[in-house]
């Protein structure tokens, strides 16, 4: 190699032929370096492939053993922690089919398989996830602990919960109403972070699959942050609590145009008449949008001379609002 520098360098060649060489010799290195590191990559992963399929195997012979031999003996739980869980790729492997036959078991069967998880001493890694840097960790440490049924602190729950990572923040709300027997939404009061929708939508789904008594959805309209009172308006209407509907009205003439927009959607669902007459006293200077929401809104619960109270402010060339008219007037006539 020594020989082949310096005969680029010190014979009298011209220098583009020297570069072309240097070039040349850079390229056919980085592109050993290249395949050799692709080879290493598919080793390692074929390698990682056949590890993770022995430790199932494995894994589940143990699982089923532990389950529904009657002779199973509590020492193998020992043998299997100190022989086959030394590795973090075990640990993992481990964890995550003993979530899988959590949640197909039910009764005595899930109750052998969460003293499994303890035995196993699996909990206190779930703890290090939950305090990891990584946010992957502690998004899979919330989900965890979760769906085990296992208690944190408080205050590291309220950490997690105003995580900078929406994906961290969605699995410690669904972790507080998990957990929860009488109060599965007080959490609100120390959310600090916004509700994003995809966060709604899981917490209204959990909400639907809360065995105990919904929580009153009004305690939060007050709530700093916007989409949380956003979303308690909804869920108003999603569980029909009409004892609620004085505390909406008041967002029928919010400034805030997503407010509005979410109250006015709520007496629709709910069927509350009188919003109606509140609505038309501003229609003229609400926003393209918010007209759109209102003609719905009597269309549905509302009647055609209401409607045709709109018909003279419906002027000048929003041809957008005058056709949404036309539809609502259709309604009515046919």
């Amino acid at each position: 190699m020594e020989q082949i520098y310096e005969n680029i360098y010190y014979n009298d060649w011209e220098w583009i032929v020297k570069l072309n060489i240097l070039v040349s010799f850079v390229l056919i290195l980085l592109s050993l370096i290249l395949i050799l590191f692709i080879l290493y990559l598919r080793l390692f992963k074929n390698s990682r492939n056949l590890k993770k399929a022995e430790h199932y195997s494995r894994l589940s012979d143990f699982i089923n053993n532990y389950l529904f031999d009657p002779d199973f003996d509590e020492t193998e739980t020992e043998n299997f922690k100190n022989n086959f869980l030394k590795t973090n790729l075990q640990k993992k492997i481990t964890t995550k089919e003993i979530l899988i036959y959590n949640q197909n078991f039910k009764g005595e069967a899930n109750d052998s398989i969460k003293k499994l998880f303890f035995s196993l001493d699996l909990d206190n890694i779930v703890f290090k996830d939950l305090k990891s840097l990584k946010w992957h960790r502690r998004t899979r440490g919330l989900y965890t602990v979760s769906s085990m049924g296992i208690k944190i602190q408080e205050s590291l729950a309220v950490k997690l919960l105003n995580d900078k990572r929406s994906e961290v923040r969605l699995q410690a709300l669904l972790y507080f109403i998990k957990l929860s027997q009488k109060y599965p939404l007080n959490f609100l009061y120390r959310l600090e972070e916004p509700l994003t929708i995809w966060q709604q939508v899981y917490l209204e789904d959990a909400l639907k699959k809360y065995e105990e008594q919904v929580p009153d959805f009004s305690k939060w309209l007050t709530h700093k942050q916007q989409s949380v009172v956003i979303f308690c308006i909804k869920q108003i209407a999603v569980f029909n609590q009409y004892e609620n509907i004085d505390q909406v009205m008041p967002f029928l003439e919010s400034p805030e145009e997503e407010l509005k927009r979410a109250a006015i959607r709520c007496m629709r669902k709910i069927g509350h008449e009188e919003a109606i007459d509140v609505l038309l006293t501003n229609f003229a200077t609400e926003s393209t949008e918010i007209k759109k929401e209102i003609l719905k809104l009597i269309t549905q619960i509302g009647d055609f001379n209401q409607l045709q109270t709109l018909s003279g402010l419906l002027t000048g060339n929003d041809e957008e609002m005058k056709i949404e008219y036309l539809k609502a007037e259709e309604h009515f006539l046919k």
